[in-house]
C-alpha cells in the first residue's frame, strides 16, 4: 500500500493532487462545502493513483486492416 502511493508519479498525477489542494482551499475561504466533494475525488485519484479506466489507462485496440466483405 505504501508503494502505491509513493512510487510511479508523473504529471497529471501531481496536477490531480495540486487542483484538488487548490478546490479544498477555495471551498472552505468562499464556504461551499460542496466543493469538498469534488476536492476529494480529486484527492482520491490522485493518491490513489486511480480513474475511471483503471489504473493503466484506457486501452486502445491496435490498428487491424478493415475486412471488407466482397
Amino acid at each position: 500500500m505504501k508503494a502505491m502511493i509513493l512510487k510511479n508519479w508523473n504529471f497529471l498525477r501531481a496536477v490531480k493532487l495540486v487542483f484538488g489542494l487548490y478546490l479544498i482551499f477555495e471551498s472552505i475561504t468562499s464556504k461551499q462545502y460542496i466543493l469538498l466533494l469534488l476536492a476529494a475525488f480529486f484527492l482520491y485519484q490522485s493518491i490513489f493513483n486511480v480513474s475511471p479506466c483503471g489504473v493503466n489507462g484506457c486501452g486502445v485496440p491496435a490498428n487491424l486492416k478493415d475486412k471488407k466483405e466482397a
